[in-house]
C-alpha cells in the first residue's frame, strides 16, 4: 500500500507544472496574414514638422545588442523627408515569439543626442508587437 501511495505522489508531483498547455503560446494552429509588420517610431519638431535623423540606433536592454535595421539609401531619404524611423521588425518574430524585449531607439542630428526613447516589444506567432513606449515623439529645443 505504501508504495501505491508513494507512485501515486510521484505522479501528482511529476505532472505538476507553473504553466499550463493553454497558458503556452500554442502556433501550430494559427493562421498569420502574409504582410509585413514594422513598428516605427514617428519623429516631429514642435511644429509638427518631420525631423530628419542623420543617424539612429537601436539596441537591446540591458545587454546593448546592436538591432539597428539595415537600410537601402534610398529608404534612408524618405525616412528623412518624412520623419519616420524603424523599430522592429517581422525580422525578429521567430526569434523572440512569446517573449517581451527593452530596447531603445536613440537618433541623432549633426553628431547630437535628440531622442532617446526606450520600449518595449515582442512577439506573438505572427507578428512583432508594441507592448509600452511612445512612438510619437517630439523633439524640442531643435
Amino acid at each position: 500500500m505504501k508504495v501505491f501511495v508513494g507512485l501515486i505522489t510521484l505522479l501528482i508531483i511529476l505532472n505538476c507544472s507553473h504553466k499550463s498547455e493553454d497558458d503556452a503560446l500554442d502556433c501550430l494552429n494559427v493562421a498569420c496574414t502574409e504582410e509585413y509588420r514594422t513598428i516605427t517610431i514617428n519623429v516631429k519638431d514642435q511644429e509638427g514638422k518631420a525631423v530628419a535623423l542623420d543617424e539612429f540606433k537601436v539596441v537591446t536592454l540591458p545587454k546593448g545588442d546592436d538591432i539597428t535595421p539595415d537600410i537601402a539609401s534610398g529608404d534612408y531619404e524618405w525616412m528623412m523627408i518624412n520623419g519616420v524611423y524603424p523599430l522592429f521588425s517581422d525580422k525578429h518574430s521567430m526569434e523572440y515569439r512569446d517573449k517581451k524585449l527593452e530596447i531603445n531607439f536613440k537618433g541623432y542630428v549633426e553628431d547630437r543626442l535628440v531622442v532617446d526613447s526606450n520600449f518595449t516589444v515582442g512577439a506573438d506567432c505572427c507578428h512583432v508587437l508594441l507592448f509600452e513606449g511612445e512612438t510619437d515623439v517630439v523633439v524640442n529645443n531643435f
